[in-house]
């Protein structure tokens, strides 16, 4: 059977202390491990301006969780994430979307130009095709 990918994204309150981030962000890992899941990706935004005002803030420090696991794992998460007074809003979706592999830069042979000098390689136009001919009918002859 294949664990679902979820993702949770988290809302918190912009004068909490890092360590006090962190150290939750560990503890939300903590519980995914027990649901025999795994934290596939932490992405930090930073601290953002709010649409509007939550709880008398204006802004709120952004952290998107990837993660896997079995049944439960969300209800889990979530229910940690209720308890936990630094957090001003969360949502967690079902997340569908294919995970890009990193892709290395292959470093150039020695003596070659880099492939890519800054600049767009020049585009060749298109060859030209005639639009298709449509039909002419007579028009019909006028009866007197």
């Amino acid at each position: 059977m294949t664990l679902k990918r979820y993702e949770t994204a988290i809302l918190f309150d912009p004068e909490l202390p890092e360590d006090a981030r962190k150290e939750f962000l560990v503890k939300l890992s903590g519980i995914v491990a027990s649901f025999k899941g795994e934290v596939l990706k932490t992405d930090d935004w930073g601290n953002r301006k709010l649409a509007y005002p939550i709880r008398k803030k204006s802004n709120a420090f952004y952290t998107f969780l990837l993660y896997t696991g079995n049944r439960g794992v969300v209800e889990e998460v979530e229910r940690n994430i209720k308890i936990f007074e630094g957090i001003l809003r969360h949502l967690t979706t079902v997340h569908t979307a294919e995970l890009k592999p990193k892709v290395e830069a292959a470093a150039p042979p020695a003596g070659d130009a880099p492939a890519d000098s800054g600049t767009p390689a020049p585009e060749t136009p298109a060859p030209e095709t005639p639009a298709p001919e449509t039909p002419q009918t007579p028009a019909a002859p006028a009866e007197a």
